[in-house]
């Protein structure tokens, strides 16, 4: 009777695991997947509560986190103050990675001092929360994850076996998260490409956060297969003119903060690539975020450069800007050179008349078209309706 009794418990535990290894991978493609496996883990490990964070290399700053049966307001706290007041974690950084610590048996912090700390006082005491396992379970340069699982006082702490009934979880988030990453890449990637490509009808590269290609059409390789000014080195974009490259380099920047911080508007810009002779490229720089969410991995952010070659014969249509925007003679003049060159001292001297003269044109066009920068008014004019096609 009494083996029959566990066997049964035996088998129920082993029906437990394989369901937390099974949701374990299901976070793959579903981040909010990771809900239901800390909910499932803190029930298997009779704890109180768990939250997988992702901090940043030094392991000092949350970046993003999943956490389950911690109040909101703590949890805010503990990302502004308490994660480093933890008496567990300057340890914890010494720690070899990729397995689980019990805050009772593996720290130099007996439960006496961690009584007297701010960060049981302030923080953990107020929620009952005496006993944990802790530890970094995936570390690459740009970020760590740590798991932490907790208990009451009344729950005890971790025993040995509890700790590594638990380590036994931690190669499969470590191989999740890695797959994690690449799906979202993956996704984000492709997500991209298809904005990019509805925002205009020029031939566009794709960058990275690292600023390097990922994505070329057929017409951007052949105007890079062409060679001339713009070059692509080690995957990288380059001005073959320093001035305009430095220029050009600034402006990728920029665009990727946009699209990566989304805290401020931004929609890009343009650079002339000088030529050597005739008329040279011209590279307008977007800003691209896919609605992807990411756990592990590259930032979804990414950035377009659409290359327009003024010597492929696009033209702006004069009578529909006039028809369109009611623009004057003058202004219509200063457009159509615009969607040659986005210098206005180039298209001073292209046009024959002052700086001045421009940079007042090209205000009183921004007022016409509706449109608030040089960049979004180039975009106009190049995938408006008034490019004959």
């Amino acid at each position: 009777m009494g083996s029959g009794i566990k066997a049964s418990k035996e088998f129920r535990l082993w029906r437990e695991r394989e369901r937390l290894i099974a949701g374990i991978y299901a976070t793959i493609t579903d981040p909010a997947g990771w809900m239901t496996f800390l909910g499932e883990l803190v029930a298997l490990s009779r704890s109180r509560s768990a939250r997988l964070l992702m901090l940043n290399a030094e392991a000092d700053q949350v970046l993003s986190s999943f956490k389950l049966n911690i109040d909101d307001d703590f949890h805010r706290r503990y990302v502004e103050h308490y994660v480093n007041t933890c008496p567990w974690r300057p340890e914890l950084r010494r720690k070899k990675p990729g397995r689980l610590y019990s805050t009772h048996l593996h720290f130099s912090c007996r439960q006496p001092d961690y009584y007297r700390t701010e960060f049981f006082n302030e923080w953990a005491g107020p929620q009952d929360i005496h006993h944990g396992v802790c530890g970094t379970v995936y570390q690459d340069a740009e970020r760590s994850v740590q798991l932490l699982i907790q208990r009451t006082r009344g729950q005890g702490h971790y025993s040995e076996a509890e700790t590594e009934f638990i380590n036994d979880f931690i190669p499969h988030l470590q191989q999740s998260l890695v797959l994690a990453g690449q799906v979202a890449a993956g996704r984000a990637r492709d997500e991209a490409v298809a904005l990019a490509a509805g925002r205009e009808t020029l031939p566009f590269v794709l960058l990275n956060h690292e600023l390097r290609l990922v994505y070329t059409t057929p017409g951007a390789e052949e105007l890079l297969a062409a060679g001339g000014g713009l070059t692509s080195r080690g995957g990288r974009l380059r001005l073959v003119n320093e001035t305009a490259d430095a220029r050009f380099q600034k402006l990728l920047r920029t665009a990727w903060q946009a699209a990566a911080s989304r805290l401020f508007d931004d929609d890009g810009g343009s650079v002339e690539m000088p030529p050597a002779d005739g008329l040279g490229l011209q590279l307008l720089v977007r800003p691209i975020h896919p609605e992807v969410p990411v756990v592990m991995g590259e930032p979804p952010a990414h950035v377009a450069v659409y290359l327009f070659d003024p010597a492929a014969g696009a033209v702006i249509d004069g009578e529909r800007l006039r028809r369109l925007y009611e623009l004057s003679v003058a202004e219509i003049r200063i457009a159509q050179s615009l969607a040659v060159t986005p210098e206005p001292a180039a298209v001073a001297r292209r046009c024959n008349v002052s700086l001045h003269t421009v940079r007042s044109h090209i205000k009183s066009i921004f007022l016409k078209t509706g449109t608030g920068s040089q960049a979004a008014l180039i975009k106009l004019l190049l995938s408006g309706p008034a490019r004959r096609r």
